[in-house]
């Protein structure tokens, strides 16, 4: 425990306050004054302060010049260290980001979190729509994707051949003139949609104007593609505004972000304090662009200070337009909590009928699916807090396995040996694929809850016995839900491998197709269908004119896979 002596010398001027037990941060603050608001901490007799100084065996401080400053590096540090006594800033589901690497040649991909080095651009909601937006950048602005070594790169690859690179790791281009084309994108990325379209406009009118048809044309399908990319987002504004609408309540958050009119994100946290704090975090610790505009449903003196630091206006809206759009996000924001309350009391009740350990507010799924004993897959799905987690579904090949129970205990070696269990473990079956995974949970001396559910009459199958629920019990629909979505990624995972064995094998038997040759056209198609809507000029950029004639040759006799 830390006496009030340790703060003697500690000077009236703004910075930040690190307490530490152990070495390890268990609380970091920012203030004005720092002998002021840590004399507060001090003398506190009840609550979170006095529970902090009791705990600290050591106190750092950091002077700063600035109110800013300090405001600045108290959500870094808290972002980077996650001390225990702070509000952290959660994430009620994985969102996709754009990620610009900082190589001397910048590379971009898609990532789903802020870790390592680069500049990242979202988040956005929708995965779909950021691969979608992603692919039509790369043929407007041709930027590399490849993680390679420059240095080892002898040709170019097959993205250059198909226009979606400019080749510039070859010097096909200017190194100067790819950087002056990133940092157009850069703007696009930060909302400045518009631009895209401005750019390829300008391109198609320059071709048309020298006779080149084919290329104007090129350029007409990417604006049309980009347009209808765009369009499934919803235009929300009509002018090209760049602004964010924060509401919250019940320690939970969303955010709409809008970017050159067109509702780009709709995200949801869950945050343990004020409004204020939660704004600081979001634009500080997760490093989220600045918009034009915040609009808010209240203002006061701290929202203020933010809104000077960071050089925005944080409105609350009079316009109709606007007010619609605030009245629109807590709309959303009732539905969502609401959801979250109803899951929450469901899980409750599972835990209870099930005879549970813990209210499982984290499930993983699991179904296993194979074709006559041949390609054996299993499907990992994960429910948080009632809610599918698409992005943590994981699938597994098991090989040419018939026994559904060794599948099982496959399975679960294979990924809790590695990865933290779940508060419960669902399996599509009886009695004897529950009792499979108990086993396999033993051999690997873990112990985790493990419920099926029986196909024909939805009978709940748990360790303790057999439980039968009403069809319109919601602990029982939850369930279905999990068990349905199981099947549907197990199968569909299934059918792919299927597919893509098909097609595989049906290339071995083709004249001018070798081991290099069939690997390209894997990497790019998954059937016989994907090959033959592919255009003659793209199968011969490749594998060649010689190879195509043989390959199409051979299609032409075939139906689809």
């Amino acid at each position: 425990m830390l006496s009030i002596e340790s703060i003697q010398n500690i000077p009236h001027k703004p910075g930040v306050y690190l307490f530490k037990q152990s070495n390890e941060y268990i609380y970091i603050g920012k203030a004005k004054d720092l002998k002021k608001r840590l004399t507060s901490h001090f003398k506190a007799t009840s609550g979170k302060s006095k529970l902090i100084v009791e705990e600290a065996d050591d106190l750092e401080v950091i002077i700063v010049t600035n109110e800013k400053e300090a405001l600045i590096l108290e959500a870094n540090m808290i972002f980077e260290h996650k001390p225990k006594y702070n509000a952290m800033l959660k994430d009620t589901q994985v969102y996709p980001y754009i990620r610009i690497s900082d190589d001397e040649v910048p590379y971009l991909e898609i990532v789903r979190t802020r870790k390592g080095t680069g500049l990242f651009y979202g988040p956005f909601t929708n995965v779909t729509f950021t691969r979608q937006l992603f692919e039509v950048l790369r043929k407007v602005y041709k930027f590399r994707t490849c993680k390679r070594e420059l240095s080892n790169i002898k040709k170019p690859c097959m993205d250059y051949h198909l226009g979606l690179c400019s080749g510039v790791c070859l010097g096909e281009e200017n190194l100067e003139e790819y950087k002056k084309r990133i940092e157009s994108l850069k703007e696009v990325l930060t909302g400045s949609f518009f631009n895209v379209v401005e750019y390829v406009k300008t391109k198609m009118e320059q071709h048309a104007k020298l006779l080149d048809f084919e290329n104007a044309a090129k350029y007409r399908d990417i604006l049309l593609n980009f347009n209808k990319v765009m369009e499934t987002q919803g235009v929300v504004l009509p002018n090209q505004v760049n602004l964010d609408v924060i509401v919250g309540k019940h320690n939970t958050y969303l955010v709409f972000k809008i970017r050159s009119g067109y509702l780009v994100s709709k995200l949801l946290y869950e945050f343990e304090g004020d409004f204020h704090d939660f704004v600081e975090q979001f634009y500080f610790s997760k490093g989220s662009e600045l918009p034009q505009i915040v609009l808010v449903e209240q203002k006061n003196r701290e929202i203020s200070k933010i809104s000077k630091i960071l050089g925005i206006d944080f409105v609350v809206p009079t316009e109709d337009m606007y007010r619609q759009l605030l009245d629109k996000a807590i709309d959303n924001l009732n539905y969502e909590i609401g959801l979250i309350l109803s899951n929450r009391s469901i899980l409750k009740q599972m835990k209870e009928l099930l005879g549970l350990r813990k209210v499982p507010y984290r499930i993983e799924g699991v179904d296993i699916s194979h074709l006559s004993g041949k390609n054996t897959v299993a499907s990992l799905i994960v429910f948080e807090n009632g809610e599918v987690k698409k992005e943590e579904y994981r699938r597994y090949k098991l090989g040419d396995i018939l026994d559904d129970y060794e599948s099982i205990r496959l399975l679960i070696k294979k990924r809790y040996t590695k990865h933290e269990l779940p508060d419960l473990m669902f399996v599509d079956g009886g009695i004897g694929q529950v009792n499979a995974a108990y086993e396999a949970f033993k051999t690997i001396g873990k112990d985790c809850d493990v419920i099926g559910l029986a196909k024909e009459e939805e009978i709940i199958v748990t360790k303790h016995g057999n439980i039968s629920l009403n069809y319109d019990h919601p602990v029982l629909r939850l369930l279905v839900k999990l068990r349905d979505e199981t099947h549907r990624v197990a199968n569909t995972f299934t059918k792919q491998l299927s597919t893509k064995r098909s097609l595989r094998s049906i290339l071995d038997e083709i004249k001018w197709i070798g081991p290099k040759r069939k690997r390209v056209l894997l990497e790019h198609y998954t059937s016989i269908k994907d090959l033959k809507n592919a255009s003659r000029h793209e199968i011969e950029q490749l594998i060649g004119k010689k190879a195509t004639d043989s390959l199409l040759n051979e299609l032409s006799y075939l139906r689809d896979v």
